[in-house]
């Protein structure tokens, strides 16, 4: 436990806004999660015709650049305490929600929260984009990497000053009914902060006793930030010593004289924490001309681990995007990367937050740039941004205020999001986007404040001008589809002194002299996906205004709330459930509340893949891990505990009957191994019918070397994959089942 937390890491100082005229605001109705209707929108007040549409005018500007300074405490100097493409779609049915106190007729979700472990720093839960939580389904188990709690002893003994450093994950391999502890991190010098992690199992293995703890994320020492830490542990025994096997414990220093072989230098290495089937782990890290800070970026780094002989080598690539360049020098681009993979790591996404240099006008923004590869990481490719200067996006450009300079462009300045690939290996981007205030090079990061009765928001909170969690769905080869999820009624409550919701966030401050908070009060977008890529989940945080001080749409009573997506719906694809869970504030019949995480829900994480889905009739059920961190009270100063969600989410669909074929599921749960192979090797795959499965091998460019057809049986069939004469390389095999396919990467040798 952290003595305080004193000042945030990498503090810009403010900078001067620019005045803007105040538009005094009429007071309207509380509206709890109202989207936009034609006849609501005249009930928004303040607000000026633009282009036949109607839009609310900001009365503030904020710089977003301060705001993440703020967010990330200088946690390094503090002293532990040894203890189909449409265009746009939206929701029309979301006008008259129910409170959240009402009972509600709704599927049989059980959801049940219980006490994980504590952690001595919060600090280590603030990334919205770490990836801590991860159920592995080659497993079936559940992992949530941390730092250790007040009460741990972690081996090798550490120093008192060291303590807070050492990364302990927690394992269960049955949805969290019981779980064990392992240590596999402990260094007196470089402590661990920011950890993510999860299991790699090797490929065709089943077992958790030959799988393996996998974690990762930045060091300090003292009060310099000094590297990353890569630590591994196989799970035959649990113990608090950390592995002494050799590179078990590997520290990347930011003073190497040289690399390793193909690793270059990234810092932070804390985002999109990854294992494919494929046997390969992955973390993002960032590239910059300081990876000891977060000003000056560059690019990200794609950190790849093969295990070899007990533990791991790591190699990096580096994807550097080109971006609008400031007066200064700097790029516009953000901090907070994400990666994500499909299922057999062939194709995987890379996602940024910036302006590209070619962007103009409604594109010119902070805005997902995003990059691909097909072909496991070899290359990678960079994707056609969304358009917002297109006719198909103008609805959504109708939620947000124009820029101050132009009132013909409004400029979408995303803000919170998390990504997945799906069944067929496109991405999804759920996200969140607020005004941006300036198109100007120089100030990109600034964004439009609203006034609502005494408060400056950066949503209006009126009929049209709120958060609207928006799903972007593409892949390069069409323009970039977009589904309305959900709107919501809060935004964060900031950390920050004299900034917006200060008051209205629950946290403590950390003292009298730096009063700052935590600041964990926004939306915290989380996307996860069921093995087979065939649902996807989507979670954010949110409160109830009808129950915040003074009706405020602050996010001051946190709670967890989850819709799903079903993927492939026969005509129908990228179906959204009308079932809304509050995950942590449980509605009658669907579990027991927890009062440790009722409105209480602060920093969580929902695991990047869930369970797969049981699907009965219209109605489907999927076992989904949460994890939410808070103490009691909120101070930051305590140890704080993790509680973990181990039921099933229960989610309603008009009709499935034209929906998910068990040749989807078959083929999204085949494994091919061994792998590397030479000769042959064999498909598992598991069939409810007797169906025909087709068997394509590709080389690197595509043509087809190898094929066979058979006819398989119900249940788990084993099939002879024929390599003969094929030379050593790289090879896709195509899975085909019904009118369903997969791809996975197959080494021969």
């Amino acid at each position: 436990m952290e003595k305080q937390y004193g000042l945030f890491f990498n503090r810009i100082p403010k900078t001067r806004q620019k005045e803007c005229k105040f538009i005094s605001l009429q007071k309207t109705k509380t509206m709890k999660k109202q989207l936009l209707i034609g006849t609501a929108l005249l009930a928004a007040v303040s607000a000026y015709p633009q282009n036949g549409r109607i839009r609310q005018k900001p009365t503030a500007i904020a710089n977003m650049a301060q705001n993440v300074a703020d967010k990330f405490m200088n946690d390094p100097i503090r002293v532990s305490s040894p203890a189909t493409n449409k265009g746009v779609e939206t929701l029309q049915d979301q006008t008259s929600k129910t409170s959240e106190e009402s009972s509600i007729a709704m599927p049989p979700s059980t959801i049940s929260w219980k006490l994980l472990c504590g952690s001595m720093n919060i600090a280590g839960m603030l990334v919205t984009q770490s990836r801590p939580l991860q159920y592995n389904n080659n497993v079936n188990s559940v992992s949530f990497v941390h730092r250790k709690s007040a009460s741990y002893t972690a081996l090798p003994a550490l120093p008192a000053t060291a303590q807070s450093g050492a990364i302990v994950a927690e394992i269960s391999t049955n949805w969290g009914t019981t779980w064990d502890s392992t240590c596999i991190w402990a260094d007196a010098t470089n402590w661990g902060r920011y950890p993510q992690g999860g299991v790699y199992s090797p490929v065709g293995n089943s077992s958790i006793g030959s799988a393996y703890i996998v974690g990762s994320g930045p060091t300090v020492a003292g009060s310099t930030w000094t590297g990353n830490f890569y630590a591994s542990k196989q799970l035959n025994a649990f113990n608090n010593t950390a592995s002494g096997a050799p590179n078990a414990q590997q520290m990347l220093s930011f003073t190497l004289p040289s690399y390793p072989p193909n690793l270059g230098p990234h810092g932070w290495s804390r985002q999109g924490f990854t294992y494919t089937d494929d046997g390969m782990i992955r973390s993002l890290g960032l590239i910059q001309n300081d990876n000891t800070g977060l000003s000056t970026m560059r690019g990200v780094a794609v950190v790849k681990g093969a295990f070899n002989a007990g533990a791991f080598t790591w190699t990096s690539d580096s994807i550097v995007p080109a971006t609008i360049i400031t007066t200064a020098g700097g790029k516009a681009l953000g901090s907070a990367p994400q990666m994500v993979w499909n299922e057999s790591g062939t194709v995987g996404y890379v996602v940024m937050l910036g302006a590209v240099s070619t962007a103009v006008n409604s594109n010119k923004g902070y805005q997902p740039i995003v990059y691909k590869t097909t072909n496991s990481g070899v290359s990678w490719a960079q994707l056609t941004g969304i358009d917002f200067n297109a006719p198909a996006m103008a609805p959504l450009l109708d939620h947000i205020a124009t820029v101050n300079a132009n009132t013909n462009i409004a400029v979408p300045y995303f803000i919170d999001y998390d990504a997945t690939v799906d069944a067929n290996n496109k991405l999804h981007i759920g996200a969140t986007f607020r005004s941006a205030a300036s198109n100007h090079n120089d100030s990109l990061t600034y964004y439009s404040q609203f006034t609502k009765n005494v408060d400056l928001y950066a949503w209006g909170h009126t009929p049209g001008n709120r958060p609207y969690l928006y799903d972007f769905i593409g892949d390069g080869t069409a323009a970039w589809m977009v589904k309305t999820v959900d709107s919501l009624s809060s935004e964060a409550a900031s950390g920050t002194t004299g900034q917006p919701g200060f008051n209205e966030n629950p946290w403590n401050a950390s003292s009298t002299s730096e009063p700052v908070k935590v600041d964990n009060c926004g939306q915290r977008i989380q996307l996860g996906r069921t093995p087979d890529g065939q649902y996807v989940t989507f979670s954010w945080s949110e409160s109830d205004t009808n129950f915040t001080n003074g009706a405020r749409n602050y996010n001051s009573l946190p709670n967890i709330k989850a819709r799903c997506m079903a993927v492939s719906s026969g005509t129908a694809p990228y179906t959204i459930s009308p079932t809304e869970i509050n995950v942590s504030k449980v509605a009658a019949g669907t579990g027991t509340n927890n009062p440790n995480v009722s409105s209480r829900a602060t920093l969580y994480y929902m695991s990047p893949t869930t369970g797969a889905a049981s699907v009965v009739s219209n109605t489907v059920d999927i076992q989904t891990p949460y994890t939410v961190t808070n103490s009691n009270p909120f101070d930051p100063l305590l140890n704080n505990t993790t509680w973990y969600q181990q039921g099933k989410l229960s989610y309603s669909f008009s009709s499935i009957t034209t929906g998910i074929s068990q040749a989807q599921t078959s083929v999204g749960n085949s494994f091919i191994y061994p792998n590397p192979a030479s000769n042959n090797a064999t498909l598992v795959i598991g069939l409810k019918d007797n169906l025909s499965v087709d068997i394509a091998v590709l080389n690197a460019i595509g043509q087809t070397v190898k094929s066979s057809k058979t006819q398989g049986q119900v249940g788990e069939n084993s099939i002879n994959v024929d390599l003969t004469g094929l030379s050593t390389g790289i090879y896709m095999v195509n899975i085909k089942v019904g009118n369903a396919s997969s791809t996975k990467k197959l080494v021969v040798q």
